[in-house]
């Protein structure tokens, strides 16, 4: 019996649990939580960080793994590379261990190949934020930057900078999310921001499903299909993410890429991960387009012949997060069955407890269930899942808490 290895043990991780048992695998999972879903549903678990490179490969040559894959942790990218790299497994691409979360070497990496993304800088230390508060003098009469961690990910530590005044702030709080502590600068475009799930096989790539995204404070909350791009636009768009892939050498497998089309209808690539996104992507494109993501992913990664079927629905579907605007408390949860009832949506989960704590929305980490939805159009379809959202959260009996004075104030 072949084994596969799965980074991260976390409802995210499911659907690439599911399809390698549905392929006949054995499911090693590893996961620094052991109580952690993934440790009830796969085949074999073990207690290690994903994050672990010498814990992760003893467990894959214990099991004799044939491959490994994350659904949606950018972190555990790096660790499933290394591991795959050391044990001569199916490769994504070589040399990308410490390139896929460095976002400073992605942007080098970007300028050398021509691809369009915004002029950066990098801040380690305070020489180096000295003289970059002073090259950013100038420029900021005229533009806005955004300071993000150099090794995080989830939209974490991010905060937009319109005066210099706000530069320090902006990048001790980057540094808390950072390992390395250091710290990117990059020109803000003004524009839409939009994403691309992309596939590649031997250096070619197959697809390339470019998707409306919803954001809210900066951080994603909803994608949905069709794209509302023009066919240049589209064009344009499928050419950057080939571009992309081809600096950084990813020849297989999916990539996440962020990206930015400013009023010039420049593609701006922004963030690109190497992996399946999380948050019910890879469903949406099934309900989209037939294609069966994971279940390709999962096949190419443990060495199997993959077959790339077109494309042959075009069904407009979208996808919504439950977030919350500020932290609390649930205090009660209404009653749910009829407003599914009501609205009769594909598929829906409430991640929330009573009595559990949230999270004011600050980073992709910070959902609490999602809504997905069918309809005419695409703009048919986010309206669904926007209200199903809302009526969702008027549901929720939340204790709230305010800081000033450490009020808490009851939100009916």
């Amino acid at each position: 019996m072949r084994n596969f290895l799965v980074f991260g043990g976390s409802q995210l991780q499911l659907p690439a649990i599911q399809r390698t048992q549905a392929l006949g695998m054995k499911v090693v999972v590893i996961d620094r939580d052991p109580t952690c879903i993934g440790a009830k549903v796969a085949d074999y678990f073990e207690c290690v960080d994903t994050t672990d490179f010498s814990g992760a490969e003893q467990v894959a040559r214990h099991y004799n793994v044939v491959g490994s894959m994350t659904m949606s942790n950018d972190l555990a990218v790096p660790t499933s590379c290394y591991v795959n790299e050391r044990l001569n497994l199916p490769l994504q691409g070589q040399g990308l261990t410490d390139l896929i979360t460095d976002k400073y070497s992605m942007r080098q990496k970007y300028a050398a190949h021509q691809v369009n993304s915004p002029r950066f800088y990098q801040i380690s230390d305070s020489d180096n934020l000295a003289f970059i508060k002073h090259q950013l003098q100038s420029a900021l009469k005229t533009k806005s930057f955004i300071v993000k961690p150099n090794d995080s990910s989830g939209s974490r530590g991010v905060s937009k900078m319109t005066n210099i005044d706000e530069l320090d702030e902006a990048v001790q709080y980057a540094m808390s999310f950072s390992p390395s502590r250091k710290v990117i600068v990059e020109e803000f475009i003004d524009g839409i921001e939009l994403g691309a799930l992309t596939f590649s096989v031997d250096g070619k790539m197959v697809y390339c499903f470019a998707h409306n995204d919803k954001v809210s404070q900066m951080v994603q909350v909803g994608h949905s299909f069709p794209h509302l791009f023009s066919s240049d636009q589209e064009i344009r768009i499928q050419n950057e993410c080939e571009k992309a892939l081809s600096s950084l050498g990813i020849k297989n497998g999916p990539c996440l890429l962020d990206i930015i089309l400013d009023s010039n209808d420049i593609p701006f690539i922004i963030e690109a991960g190497a992996r399946l996104s999380a948050h019910k992507l890879p469903d949406i494109v099934k309900i989209h387009s037939g294609i069966d993501l994971v279940t390709l992913t999962v096949q190419l990664a443990s060495g199997q012949k993959v077959e790339c079927p077109s494309v042959t629905k075009n069904e407009a579907v979208a996808v919504e997060m439950l977030y919350f605007n500020h932290d609390g408390i649930v205090e009660k949860i209404g009653d749910l069955s009829s407003l599914v009832q009501k609205y009769q949506p594909i598929d829906f989960a409430l991640r929330i407890l009573e009595k559990q704590k949230i999270t004011k929305l600050k980073s992709s980490q910070d959902h609490y269930g999602y809504v997905i939805f069918t309809g005419k159009n695409v703009v048919e379809a986010e309206k669904k899942c926007t209200q199903f959202i809302e009526e969702c959260q008027s549901l929720l009996d939340i204790r709230r808490h305010i800081n000033e004075g450490n009020v808490e104030i009851q939100v009916l």
